[in-house]
């Protein structure tokens, strides 16, 4: 009976020090999560466009992909923007969610990989053949016009010649397609009926006004892009849109929410921004203090910015305006892509 007993002393005794230890041992924080699995989702971003430009590399159609891309990705920018916010669950949410709507990308990409890749392969192997059908037309024509003693010399050498055209078609096509010398990006605002003239300009406070945020990318494959979304008083500072692309640089001014862009070669991007902006009117200081700004879904703090009375244009103004990022794949990282686009706004009218 004793060796029981102390069998079940030592037992409780093991639970108890069991349970003391796991209550000490420390926990993850809320923070450390949601950092962890906004560091999934990026990884997750990134692996799935390298699959992108491999698949477009190969000729694929990556239009269906990049949607995908940038669904996630406006997850992903949202779920950084509740982490910077310090609403770790609702971080963790959305960084989930950017993942698991990539879930089945790898598979999709390889099999548009591999299709391009086989279509590419029948089309050398077509061209090949008419290549060589151009030529036997050519030989054939000629021996044919040795043997009738060169009669008729004219019209059945300019048949021979046509045919055979004809037959090399496929491939003159594409070996006279000079080859692409310029690469760029293209960025722009436009109204809401999709043009550029009517752009907001009076605003009122808590208003919301509409306006099309569009890239096309000419860099010669698909691209991640990035806008940082900033705002300005006419005393700050722009960033720079002249002169050489690595010499420009940004503005100092801290980016209040990013937005991104996955555009494959040759195609464009463009996105519906709903904006509304909150302040109060101080006449007797001829201030203006912002509260908080709404980015279509998404709520941006404000408190920190004060617009003060403009004596020359007799106004408050601000400037809106969004610069362009580019992911670098040697680096690894983002590098201000040398353009912005922007639009002063005019609040005196509710002062």
């Amino acid at each position: 009976m004793s060796a029981i007993k102390t069998a079940k002393f030592v037992l409780i005794l093991s639970l108890l020090l069991f349970t003391f230890l796991s209550g000490s041992m420390p926990k993850a924080l809320p923070e450390t999560d949601a950092s962890q699995a906004i560091v999934s989702a990026q990884q997750k971003l990134i692996e799935c466009y390298k699959k992108t430009v491999e698949a477009e590399k190969a000729g694929a159609n990556v239009t269906e992909l990049t949607i995908r891309l940038n669904e996630a990705g406006d997850l992903y920018s949202k779920a950084t923007f509740a982490l910077k916010n310090g609403h770790y669950d609702l971080a963790i949410q959305l960084a989930n969610q950017s993942i698991n709507s990539l879930a089945d990308f790898a598979d999709k990409a390889a099999i548009l990989r591999d299709e391009a890749i086989e279509a590419q392969n029948r089309d050398f192997t077509f061209l090949i053949f008419t290549s060589v059908g151009a030529i036997a037309v050519i030989c054939g024509g000629l021996v044919i016009w040795r043997l009738l003693r060169r009669r008729y010399h004219t019209f059945f050498l300019m048949a021979i010649f046509i045919s055979a055209l004809i037959l090399a078609s496929p491939a003159l096509s594409r070996l006279l397609v000079y080859p692409r010398t310029e690469f760029f990006t293209e960025m722009w605002i436009l109204d809401p009926n999709h043009r550029a003239e009517n752009y907001p300009f009076n605003i009122s406070s808590g208003q919301c006004y509409n306006i099309y945020l569009g890239i096309a990318n000419r860099l010669g494959s698909c691209a991640y892009y990035m806008v940082q979304v900033k705002f300005r008083n006419s005393t700050q500072p722009l960033p720079t849109s002249f002169g050489p692309i690595d010499e420009r640089t940004p503005s100092n001014l801290p980016s209040l929410y990013n937005i991104t862009f996955f555009v494959a070669d040759k195609q464009v991007e463009e996105r519906l921004i709903t904006f509304s902006i909150n302040y109060t009117v101080d006449k007797v200081l001829r201030k203006i203090s912002l509260e908080s700004m709404k980015l279509n879904d998404v709520t941006i703090g404000l408190s920190d910015y004060v617009i003060k009375w403009n004596s020359t244009k007799n106004g408050f103004y601000g400037f809106l305006f969004f610069e362009l990022w580019l992911r670098n794949e040697n680096s690894g990282s983002f590098g201000y892509h040398g353009r912005f686009v922007g639009l002063w706004l005019n609040m005196t009218s509710s002062a």
